[in-house]
């Protein structure tokens, strides 16, 4: 996984603390024979490299930390060890393997259908409510036209108005925001049904609530929903020739060695008694997204809060504050105890996933933010 974590040089919880964005050295990755590897950059870049950019690196996009399956190799990471070695050079020691599968994962499409998404800036008192009403009014109305052509109602509408802190669910401290973007996405079967929208939603700007201002990047076009289906297919079936020329294999023996204890714990004092801490202030953050699954990884910023984060981030609580994810949401906690570090897995978290979601924040970007608020008591 090293190719995907060289990718970003600057994306890191303490954004504040990277030096020059407008030269981001992106990592140098060196990997030994035995896997320890180090990661730096090149000589008078921006960028960071550190214990915190690795870590989170190590934690995108990964679902089961003890048994991350890729082609070659499921991996473990629970018990690796990162250390600082040098300004913006960092060691990583201690991953280990087991043997693959024996089935091959396939990345399958299908067209299923069409969507479009409007942003329509509204601004004035109460922009969010104005926003929410000519939205879902514009919605009403094309139901009916759809009745009337026999092409059946939307298959799934989603609005949201940013600015509001939609994203926020329960936990947000403001609803009277007199800036907002409208973000509405729609899906349906017959693509003439969603153009018919399109035309529709310029009516708002004259004949609905006021402050609806334009339609950002003009009237939305409909584009086609490729929806992801992943499978598992027996590596037996699958007939592989490989042209000596072009490539020599050698034989990976796989070591059965048992994962490398966890290295001594470092500690800090906090302030004693009874505080409130927002997450952030204790651990690194880090979120990925694979289809409709993503997860959310939390690193310590000190391995001794490592218990007590340990206790109070458990899976229900990680649910309960993301509850407005909806029913389906199913949360695994995985515990990463080298590096003092928790992944959670989030089933069903992003409204199918990919292009086929109509939620503004498809691969859980924003609502990794979320959750630096998460509060610590």
């Amino acid at each position: 996984s090293s190719g995907i974590n060289a990718e970003y040089g600057g994306n890191f919880t303490d954004w504040h603390q990277v030096p020059d964005y407008s030269n981001v050295g992106f990592p140098i990755v060196d990997v030994q024979s035995d896997g320890v590897f180090k990661v730096t950059k090149p000589v008078n870049t921006g960028g960071l490299v550190s214990f915190g950019t690795v870590a989170e690196q190590m934690l995108y996009e990964i679902g089961d930390s003890q048994c991350y399956a890729l082609p070659d190799v499921n991996c473990d990471f629970s018990n690796v060890s990162i250390k600082e070695v040098a300004d913006n050079e960092v060691e990583v020691t201690g991953a280990v393997g087991t043997p693959p599968s024996s089935t091959y994962k396939v990345s399958a499409t299908y067209i299923d259908g069409y969507k479009a998404t409007s942003m329509a800036p509204m601004i004035g008192p109460k922009a969010a409510q104005k926003g929410q009403l000519n939205a879902m009014s514009t919605i009403k109305r094309c139901e009916k036209l759809f009745s009337k052509m026999g092409i059946g109602s939307f298959e799934e509408v989603n609005v949201e108005c940013l600015g509001s802190e939609s994203n926020y669910g329960k936990s947000k401290e403001s609803s009277d925001a007199k800036e907002v973007v409208v973000w509405t996405s729609v899906r349906h079967k017959n693509k003439t049904a969603l153009e018919l929208w399109a035309k529709e939603i310029a009516g708002a700007s004259t004949g609905m609530a006021p402050g609806f201002t334009t339609l950002v990047g003009g009237r939305p076009k409909p584009t086609p929903i490729l929806r992801y289906k992943p499978f598992y297919y027996p590596k037996e079936l699958v007939d592989i020739t490989v042209g000596e020329d072009e490539f020599k294999s050698s034989n990976t023996e796989f070591s059965q060695t048992q994962p490398q204890s966890p290295p001594e714990e470092t500690h800090v004092v906090v302030n004693e008694g009874e505080h409130s801490y927002r997450l952030e202030e204790l651990a690194f953050l880090r979120s990925g997204d694979k289809g409709n699954s993503a997860n959310l990884g939390i690193i310590c910023r000190d391995k001794s809060l490592y218990n007590a984060l340990d206790a109070r981030l458990t899976s229900a609580a990680v649910k309960e504050y993301l509850t407005f994810l909806g029913e389906d949401l199913v949360v695994t906690k995985y515990n990463l105890p080298g590096i003092g570090a928790f992944n959670f897995n989030l089933d069903n978290a992003l409204g199918g996933g990919g292009v086929v979601s109509l939620i503004f924040d498809f691969q859980f970007i924003a609502k990794k933010q979320k959750n630096t608020d998460f509060v610590i008591e």
